[in-house]
């Protein structure tokens, strides 16, 4: 590298000298042809300008002038390149829209209307009837009492202001084994240990006495375990 420098420099040197002489011609050649055009113009009677094209030899010579040739130290040009405001590293624009905001509106229900309804008055309960006293009364008693047998009597009451039918059911023990044998004042039938009296109407204040002959299973006297009237009470002596 260091025995090649002396070469460049003079390769240099004859360039610059070169270009002098080249640039010293063409400098000539236009003084030529600014002075043509000059002297045309002024002897020109018409007063047109004229157009004064260079001659062959001057066109050969200009277009055998060399580029001029770049320097050494000008040779390698790194281009720097500034990137623009607007090419920022920032590319991706921002969503205009708030990212607070949701895809779908946001839409509020409205409250259905509740209809109030007044609650309607509850009707006052009907005052409780006065319990009526019984209309009938009934009262069991047994007359006579042997070892297979006895004799039963019932008196009835009506209490009441009206004729009414009535009805006495007598339940005996499951021991005892009462069955009938003829009855007085009503028809009396047996299911099981139950005896039920029927009777004609018996008026308003009226009271009759009925009864029935009945056998048993029991040496000892026996006794009803539960005596009812319809529409009355029944007791027991």
């Amino acid at each position: 590298m260091r025995e090649n420098h002396p070469l460049a420099k003079h390769a240099i040197r004859q360039f610059i000298l070169a270009r002098l002489v080249l640039g010293s011609a063409a400098a000539i050649l236009l003084a030529l042809v600014v002075w043509v055009a000059v002297v045309a113009g002024g002897s020109g009677g018409s007063g047109d300008p004229l157009l004064v094209q260079p001659t062959a030899d001057l066109q050969a010579a200009a277009g055998s002038l060399p580029a001029a040739a770049p320097s050494a130290e000008s040779a390698t040009v790194t281009p720097s390149v500034t990137p623009s405001a607007g090419a920022s590293g920032s590319a991706s624009p921002s969503p205009s829209a708030p990212a607070s905001a949701s895809a779908s509106p946001s839409v509020k229900p409205k409250p259905s209307k509740s209809v109030s309804r007044t609650p309607s008055a509850s009707p006052s309960r009907a005052a409780s009837p006065t319990p009526t006293p019984d209309v009938f009364a009934a009262t069991y008693s047994t007359s006579a009492n042997w070892r297979d047998g006895f004799i039963a009597a019932v008196r009835i009451v009506n209490n009441g202001s009206t004729t009414r039918d009535w009805s006495v059911t007598l339940t005996y023990p499951s021991s005892a084994g009462v069955e009938v044998r003829g009855a007085w004042n009503a028809t009396a039938g047996v299911s099981g240990n139950t005896v039920t009296l029927r009777g004609k109407s018996l008026a308003g204040g009226g009271s009759v006495t009925v009864g029935f002959q009945g056998t048993k299973d029991i040496g000892d006297a026996v006794k009803p375990v539960t005596c009812s009237i319809s529409g009355g009470s029944c007791r027991m002596s």
